[in-house]
């Protein structure tokens, strides 16, 4: 049982990724990214986080942006190994809130910002039916049983798996307006790191078949233990002077090796669960620069990577792979962004954006609990992500503002990245929106967005292993001026 939920190791480097973005890092960060995508030039309420140097432009006064979003993502995993029940193991995810909140003070050239948000995680990841990694094992003792001279054909198993992980980052920062045309910024994340595991394997069932022993039907863990120790039984009963009968010899030889195959099998079929929360802290400095002259804004924002030691509370551990108290590093990676924004047309704007994310610079560590070491998963990264984000915005009036974008992310991971808990795939994002400006003073931004993920298979000698993905979400934010 303790190779069935090796799995389990793997989960101390997971960030549950809700979006379109680098492997650990989220780009969702507030409506007006729904809407259009491409954000890194903005100069208004979400800039606190996408380009601080921009709010060096903002009018004087006060500015907040409040906004949430609402996720729905699927995982599935086809896997064609052909003793398993089924082939199909779905996840879901869904967020209600996701949320993200910004202000921005301006007085003469300073500009002073706070802002709150989920940079990095933010989901709840449940397979209700299990994984393979949890099911192939089992789904290989009938095989076992049958060449070792016992008949089965069947399994049964209950299993579940979720995982949830969030990142809230708390941003504050100071912009300076050089002159009219360029502004810096500097500032600080705080990130406060929280995951979660819970996992089972229960009721696991085989049919041995051995005539005149055992008819074929299902038994559990306690059960093939009774059987075992009542054909241990009936061949203690034969009495020591009638083994000089080869035949009887021989069918003593059997039934004491049917009975303690049954009881090893019961030994590895045992109910086993999981009950694990990690948490820590880390904080990554910010610096920026807007560069604007006319209609034309230039801006450049660089984050440092945020060291982060994620420690284990473990409550259940049946397999003793989440040590209480173990510390490993969970890194949120340093990312570059450079963006820029134009009026192509007086009433329509041309906003891109392109993201690095250095993830191979970064430190993902995992608990590789068979050999006992740790694990740095940075090493399976081909390279860091790269995000190419292009928007349009056009203005209606002076009341409505249609927009629509979209983003290519090639992730860019080999194949040992790759599993059951921790995949990532290339993906294009398309999103659509529109923004209504009841005043000067008050926006309102909705936007929804529809990503679709390129497959992955991963050939292992014994099968394939193909990774799919789909995600939906909406967004709905407010902007105030005061």
């Amino acid at each position: 049982m303790k190779r069935i939920l090796l799995f389990v190791c793997l989960l101390t480097s997971v960030i549950l990724q809700v979006n379109a973005g680098g492997l650990v890092t989220n780009s969702n960060q507030s409506a007006s990214y729904y809407r259009m995508l491409a954000r890194g030039a903005s100069i208004t309420g979400d800039a606190v986080y996408y380009n601080p140097a921009g709010l060096a432009f903002l009018d004087q006064g006060l500015t907040i942006s409040l906004n949430t979003q609402m996720i729905w993502m699927q995982r599935t995993l086809n896997n064609d190994l052909a003793t398993l029940n089924t082939s199909e193991f779905i996840g879901k995810l869904y967020v209600p809130v996701f949320p993200g909140v910004y202000a921005a003070y301006k007085t003469g050239n300073w500009t002073f910002s706070l802002g709150f948000n989920p940079p990095a995680g933010g989901g709840s990841v449940e397979f209700a039916d299990g994984l393979p990694m949890l099911e192939k094992d089992v789904s290989m003792i009938p095989g076992s049983l049958t060449s070792n001279g016992i008949q089965t054909t069947k399994y049964e198993m209950k299993s579940m798996l979720k995982g949830s992980s969030i990142v809230y980052g708390v941003q504050a920062g100071a912009t300076y307006k050089i002159n009219d045309m360029i502004g810096v910024f500097g500032g600080v994340r705080m990130l406060f790191a929280s995951n979660g595991y819970e996992g089972y394997l229960r009721d696991i069932k085989v049919n041995p078949n051995v005539p005149g022993l055992l008819d074929g039907g299902m038994l559990n863990s306690s059960e093939l233990v009774a059987r075992g120790n009542a054909i241990d039984a009936q061949a203690n009963a034969i009495p020591p002077e009638a083994l000089a009968d080869p035949q009887i010899l021989a069918q003593y030889t059997q039934l004491k090796t049917l009975a303690g195959g049954l009881k090893n099998v019961a030994s590895k079929i045992g109910d086993k669960s999981l009950d694990v929360k990690q948490k820590g802290s880390g904080i990554a400095p910010i610096l920026g620069v807007h560069f604007n002259v006319n209609s034309l804004h230039l801006a450049a924002k660089y984050e440092f990577n945020a060291k982060i030691k994620i420690k284990n509370e473990t409550k259940k551990d049946d397999v003793n792979m989440y040590p209480d108290g173990q510390e490993l590093r969970s890194d949120v990676p340093a990312l570059l962004s450079l963006a820029g924004s134009y009026n192509i047309l007086p009433a329509l704007k041309l906003s891109v954006t392109y993201l690095h994310h250095f993830e191979p610079q970064a430190t993902l560590e995992s608990w590789d609990a068979a050999n006992q070491k740790i694990v740095n998963r940075q090493d399976f990264i081909d390279k860091g992500t790269n995000e190419y984000q292009a928007g349009l915005e056009w203005f209606l009036n002076d009341k409505l503002t249609i927009s629509m974008g979209c983003q290519w992310s090639d992730v860019s991971v080999s194949n040992l990245w790759q599993n059951d808990i921790s995949h990532n795939l290339d993906n294009l994002t398309y999103g659509l929106g529109a923004a209504y400006h009841f005043s000067d003073r008050l926006t309102l931004n909705i936007g929804g967005l529809y990503t679709w993920y390129t497959s992955s298979s991963v050939k292992i000698p014994a099968y394939t292993q193909t990774y799919e993905r789909t995600n939906k979400a909406l967004a709905i934010g407010i902007d105030f001026k005061f």
